[in-house]
């Protein structure tokens, strides 16, 4: 996972969520954690999930590329 943060915030409101190198989202600050904000079509059934912890939100977008890998390994057999 890569976070990305805007240079001189104290308080982090946004935070870019990479996959590998796919883009992932946002996950946006909230008072009880985060919500997660989709970029990329692979992580739409994350699109609105909220986590309490960025570790938690990076688990289940890797899931998701793990998910899509196989599905496409599916489809090319």
């Amino acid at each position: 996972m890569s976070i990305t943060f805007e240079p001189g915030h104290d308080s982090v409101e946004a935070v870019t969520i990479e996959i590998d190198d796919i883009t992932a989202g946002l996950a946006l600050r909230e008072r009880s954690g985060f919500r997660f904000i989709a970029s990329d079509r692979r992580f739409r059934l994350l699109d609105g999930s909220r986590f309490r912890r960025l570790n938690q939100l990076e688990a289940a977008a890797r899931k998701m590329v793990l998910a899509h890998e196989a599905a496409e390994r599916r489809r090319a057999a």
